[in-house]
């Protein structure tokens, strides 16, 4: 029978989705099916097709809504009931949109209030506005109905406000938006429990349990006593009996069906959950397993739960765990989640981001060593977020690509640990071939693309190492085809949507999901479908523009702070830019567009996106060169900040030439920007705004003591540490590597793998330390609940230079004083072979002395030799222009002759001297230094 029901519910679902679109009052009615077909379809487990109902759905509505804008008169009751689908469906602006124009044209009195919070429910759940001003609109159209009356009773727009500064916590962590949201949701519970129903009351016992735990881990965590938790959570028990006691009676009286609906079952379970009547909630769970709802209110309440538990002192099961061992209230929950519970109980570690910063191929390499540990302990599977700037953003597209193939190759109960271990010893491996090329100077060494580079408008040096980008890391990972089956040479950026290979739980058979929505449906699996951002900055508004697989703009949430009044260019959709160039964007130019160091780049041009407007492209390090921003934009509960841009240095006498002034200054602001926006994430970390803060950089440990004035008379004691940083790398090599070049060029092997090691050992050192951290505010398990001390393997490729980096250069050792050779030279952004190597270096002397002797001798046989220089008509005339031209520069901003001199000029000189001298160094010099910086040849010292 069971099987007979599913066959026809597939059958109505595939006529719905064949059907044309409807009109008008029909196309509401469809909407209703789809979402109908979707939720029973849901309960069958066919998620595949219940996600596609849901899409189906969506676009009607989207269009219906679309007609009802044009309209000059809106039905009130039309209207509404249409803002609630639209909710349904999260088109939260389009909704705002019908309901502002209904207020604007004036709606009854007896439906006022109910658009308003309509109105107000739509507005703080936009994320098309930034948070800020989505709470402070959300929360002033709820206090035009009377939110802030002391005789305010409506449990709908008491509980909005709960919600709103409850995501304002999530975001500020500030113990008064907490407090907020309790009051609140409190109220709405008790001004008028039996039209509330428990969504109030619910919400408040959890807010308690919130500021319960709080308490105790900042009394654990600064060693006082624990004098608030106790009495908390002793009030949120109370509020759950009631409830629990209550609720049934207050059912039956309003309407005995509500007894069998989802969010009455809920709320039920959770009450009883929070008591630890785990038998009790487990039997709620079931009974609205079988109820009607969305994959989305699943995803809501188990979470819930789960923090519920987590608090309460539970850790997840081990994966070797059988469900019988589980702990309780892992047990009952698992009667809702089934298959899904193990990767339904890692969300209590909040939605987990990685951010890998600018600094050329330095940071890339070092990125490498970080991404390795965290292999190790398993965290990678985590990562949701994956927010990337310059450096950062060219082997983090690389890593994307690896990770896009693994998932989109096994399915999620198939994939472990070990496959991302591989997946980065694969990338390490292809990318130190590809740094190996020499971009920065092979960006010269074609003779065509030279002329293609000074002749062709809107391309330029970032749009050809674009393409090398792609030639030389991007397509060794693998190819995909284009929609119409061939291989793009320049992979568009809509092409980097992950649909990974699933498993159909009905008859197991496995597909891949295109209905996969990372935000959506993440939660489903343990490893996570990453959302990837890379980072650039707008010349035209100073604002940060991402680019990911499905849109590019610039984020709501990272503009519009109070104090910039800028424009702010909206991002969209690949699909919906003008031309087919911008549709089609490739992922090499977004990657150069990041990576793009103003003055040694042209800007990345989008051209025809905006009207009358030309979007010009820099390194996303002049915005945010850590990439933290973005993560914060995406909500990101748990960061991980992997830092290895360029710090400003010491300097013991600045220059004060006008040049040498301004760079200095610019590297002063860009370090006050950092140090911002890191005290930012460490304030959110200790206000619990961050469920954690794991964030290193390349001075890690390092220390530099105060400087005593002249005739000083109480000079400060140098402090007093070990050779060695924590992590086990001698200081003096470990300041070196923090000084290496942030270039494009080619980097030895044993520059490389220094940099992988020491991303690596202070990524293993920094986990240890904050797990002890976790540990001392009396919080159960492992920090984030990552395996923290998983043994490391010993066979990365830079593992035989972890011990020479321990010693110190000073005490003798080889190996170390060749180590710190080669790293004195790595700072050097030409002429490392100079130091590196002896005979090159007396050679060119040698030859400076040669022609420097030839040059005098000349001189002295010819010196009292008279010369004659004469002038023709042709001199003459040239002489005169170009005097003329020295005129009328001062006029050349307005005559613009500048571009097309500057064309010729460069065509010339990087057409034939460019294109030799790159050439002669790749042939020669390029192999004489990587030679020179084998590892292998550092070993055997």
């Amino acid at each position: 029978m069971a099987k007979q029901n599913y066959k026809k519910l597939i059958a109505q679902a595939r006529e719905l989705m064949e059907q044309a679109p409807p009109s008008g009052s029909l196309a509401e009615a469809v909407v209703d099916k789809c979402s109908l077909l979707s939720r029973q379809l849901y309960l069958q487990g066919d998620i595949r097709l219940s996600r596609q109902l849901l899409d189906k759905a969506r676009e009607l509505l989207k269009q219906h809504s679309g007609k009802c804008l044009t309209e000059s008169l809106l039905d009130e009751a039309d209207t509404l009931a249409l803002s609630k689908r639209l909710h349904g469906a999260g088109e939260h602006a389009l909704a705002r949109e019908l309901l502002k124009k209904l207020r604007n044209q004036g709606c009854s009195e007896a439906m006022a209030v109910k658009v308003a919070q309509q109105l107000a429910l739509n507005t703080y759940k936009d994320d098309g506005l930034s948070p800020d001003q989505r709470h402070a609109e959300a929360l002033r159209i709820l206090e035009g109905i009377g939110l802030r009356d002391p005789d305010c009773k409506d449990p709908e727009t008491l509980g909005q406000a709960g919600a709103i500064y409850k995501r304002k916590f999530d975001r500020s962590g500030r113990l008064e938006d907490l407090q907020a949201a309790y009051y609140f949701y409190q109220r709405g519970w008790e001004a008028n429990p039996k039209q509330d129903m428990g969504y109030c009351g619910v919400n408040a016992a959890f807010m308690l349990d919130k500021l319960a735990h709080r308490a105790s881990t900042n009394a654990a965590r600064e060693q006082l006593a624990d004098t608030e938790s106790q009495a908390l959570r002793a009030r949120a028990d109370a509020l759950r009996r009631t409830l629990l006691a209550e609720l049934p009676n207050y059912a039956v009286e309003r309407d005995s069906s509500i007894l069998h609906q989802w969010w009455f079952l809920v709320t039920l379970a959770e009450a009883a959950f929070g008591l630890g009547l785990w038998d009790e909630a487990g039997q709620w769970l079931e009974q609205a397993k079988s109820a009607e709802h969305y994959e989305s209110e699943r995803q809501t309440a188990s979470r819930q739960l789960v923090a519920i538990a987590r608090m309460r002192g539970f850790v997840p099961p081990a994966s070797a765990e059988t469900q019988a061992d589980w702990a309780p209230p892992w047990r009952a929950l698992s009667r809702l989640l089934g298959a899904d519970t193990p990767a339904a109980l890692e969300c209590f570690r909040g939605k987990v981001g990685l951010a890998l910063s600018g600094g050329g191929f330095r940071a890339s390499l070092y990125h490498l060593g970080v991404l390795a540990r965290l292999a190790e302990v398993d965290a990678l599977r985590s990562v949701e977020v994956l927010s990337t700037v310059s450096g950062g953003s060219i082997v983090g597209a690389h890593y994307y690509l690896a990770l896009r193939k693994l998932l989109m190759s096994k399915t999620d109960a198939e994939i472990g640990r070990e496959d991302y271990i591989e997946l980065v010893r694969g990338v390490m491996a292809q990318f130190f071939a590809g740094v190996s090329e020499n971009l920065r100077v092979r960006a010269l060494a074609s003779l065509p693309d030279n002329f293609k580079m000074l002749i062709k408008s809107g391309y330029g040096r970032s749009n050809r190492m674009g393409e090398l980008y792609e030639s030389h890391f991007y397509q060794p990972v693998a190819a995909y085809p284009d929609s119409d089956g061939a291989v793009a040479e320049m992979r568009p950026m809509h092409g980097l949507r992950i649909h990974p290979l699933s498993a159909d739980p009905l008859d197991d058979s496995e597909f891949r999901d295109e209905t996969f929505h990372p935000q959506q449906a993440n939660w489903r699996r343990k490893a996570k479908v990453p959302t990837l951002l890379l980072n650039t900055t707008s010349l035209n508004s100073g604002h940060n523009w991402h680019f990911t697989a499905s849109f590019m703009g610039e984020p709501p949430g990272l503009t519009g702070q109070g104090i910039d009044m800028n424009q702010r260019y909206r991002r969209l959709y690949y699909r919906q830019a003008p031309t087919p160039e911008l549709k089609n964007y490739p992922l090499g130019y977004a990657v150069a567009a990041s990576a793009g160091v103003p003055a040694l780049f042209d800007p990345l041009e989008l051209r025809d996106l905006y009207p009358d407007h030309t979007i010009r492209l820099v390194d996303g390090g002049v915005h945010d060169n850590q990439g933290v921003a973005g993560l914060l934009d995406e909500s990101c509960d748990l960061i991980l900040c992997s830092d290895a841009s360029g710090q400003m240095d010491d300097q013991t006498s600045p220059k004060k030439s006008a040049l040498s002034v301004f760079f200095r200054s610019d590297s002063i602001l860009q370090d006050r920007v950092r140090e911002t926006q890191y005290q930012n994430l460490r304030a959110k970390a200790e206000n619990d705004a961050l469920q954690g803060l794991f964030f290193i950089h390349l001075k890690q440990g390092l220390h530099a003591d105060p400087v005593d004035w002249e005739g000083c008379d109480n000079k400060t004691d140098p402090l007093a540490q070990s050779p060695r940083t924590d992590y086990g790398v001698d200081r003096s090599q470990q300041r070196k590597l923090a000084e290496i070049r942030t270039d494009l060029d080619s980097f030895s092997e044993v520059e490389a793998y220094a940099l992988m090691a020491s991303g690596y050992l202070m990524t293993k050192q920094q986990l240890c330390e904050l797990d002890v951290r976790h540990g001392q505010a009396g919080l159960n398990g492992n920090w984030a609940d990552f395996d923290i001390h998983a043994a490391g393997l010993p066979d990365w490729p830079f593992s035989p230079i972890i011990p020479v980096l321990g010693l110190n250069p000073a005490d003798g050792d080889r190996k170390a004083a060749d180590l710190a050779i080669q790293l004195d030279a790595a700072k050097l952004m030409v002429f490392r072979w100079w130091k590196l190597i002896p005979e090159l270096k007396l050679a060119a002397i040698g030859c400076g002395l040669f022609l420097l002797s030839v040059l005098m001798l000349w001189i002295t046989q010819n010196w009292h030799d008279q010369a004659t220089i004469t002038l023709g008509v042709g001199a003459t005339t040239s002489a005169i222009l170009l005097a003329l031209l020295g005129i009328l520069l001062p006029l050349a901003k307005y005559l613009q002759p500048l571009d097309t001199v500057r064309k010729w000029l460069g065509l010339a000189v990087l057409g034939s001297v460019g294109w030799a001298l790159a050439n002669l160094h790749l042939k020669f010099f390029d192999q004489w230094f990587k030679k020179r910086g084998k590892l292998q040849r550092l070993l055997d010292l």
